[in-house]
């Protein structure tokens, strides 16, 4: 391992961490938190009904979901939250408990701090990860299961050579980036990660307010090599007996294709939705075909 690396691994894994609240003066209005493990998660929430659980991806928080809360509150009590570390939270890297695991556990406790029983869970990318992960910890707090674009487990994906190619393409962007936080270069690293997940012209055609979005959340990709190393087989994954909903869009990276397949190939009751002229951010892409595919499965489910 390189020995700057080291130093990244380390702020993540020696420092102390005690319990962590958010100041309420520095919350927007509209931001809830609930204490979980510890630690005040934000939360918005809107409409009512069953739960419907929605979990960001990399980069992100609970303004990821702000376009599609109101149509998607029709029929539910939507609830977007931010992970661990994530905006409104301005982190700074330091800390032992930021990994895939411990956002499951604190999905998990969110879920139980509710008291609204079993939820619907829908989570995007890096947020798709986290919420199979809590979906396998605890089977009976899932409703429903709906992951968009999974997250690239490397344990889990197939060993053919395609697949090898794609998961070495992202490991050396990820290398990348962890050496743009190590030279201070924090736009440097967030374009490789947008141009990589988006598109190679993505971080130019994104607007100003969504970079300062993804600025507030930058110290998040430290965990990039970790993240897909986290411990996971075909038999956590049969765990779910939640029936699932698999998306994509039909420009999505092959990666999550390998990804989609490899869990698909796991689950008991699982069909699968591809959301047209759309890739990655299909919700983003084509939000009405997203929302109408969420909606027509959470109401069967």
């Amino acid at each position: 391992m390189k020995p700057w690396i080291l130093v990244l691994f380390a702020s993540l894994s020696v420092l102390p961490c005690a319990g962590f609240a958010l100041p309420r003066a520095d919350l927007p209005a509209e931001v809830k938190t609930l204490s979980v493990n510890g630690y005040d998660m934000a939360y918005v929430e809107r409409g009512s009904g069953p739960v419907l659980l929605l979990v960001h991806g990399a980069l992100s928080d609970y303004r990821t979901w702000s376009a599609l809360m109101n149509e998607l509150s029709a029929e539910n009590r939507v609830i977007a939250v931010s992970l661990r570390h994530y905006y409104p939270e301005r982190w700074d890297g330091q800390g032992n408990d930021f990994s895939l695991d411990d956002h499951a556990r604190d999905v998990v406790a969110f879920i139980e701090a509710l008291d609204s029983g079993p939820v619907h869970l829908l989570g995007h990318s890096r947020g798709a990860g986290v919420a199979l992960l809590a979906a396998v910890m605890q089977p009976a707090r899932v409703r429903s299961l709906v992951l968009a674009d999974m997250y690239p487990f490397e344990s889990i994906l197939p060993k053919d050579a395609r697949a090898k190619a794609e998961m070495a393409r992202r490991s050396a962007m990820a290398w990348d980036v962890l050496a743009q936080y190590e030279q201070q270069d924090t736009e440097g690293a967030l374009t490789t990660f947008v141009n990589h997940v988006a598109g190679p012209t993505a971080w130019d055609n994104t607007g100003e307010a969504q970079r300062e979005r993804l600025r507030s959340n930058a110290w998040t990709q430290l965990s990039l090599i970790a993240d897909t190393r986290t411990r996971m087989t075909c038999d956590d994954i049969a765990r779910v007996g939640a029936p699932t909903l698999i998306v994509t869009g039909d420009r999505s990276a092959p990666l999550y294709g390998y990804a989609n397949d490899a869990v698909q190939a796991c689950l008991q009751d699982v069909s699968r939705s591809t959301i047209a002229e759309a890739g990655h951010l299909m919700f983003q892409a084509n939000p009405t075909a997203f929302i109408f595919e969420v909606q027509f499965f959470v109401a069967d489910h």
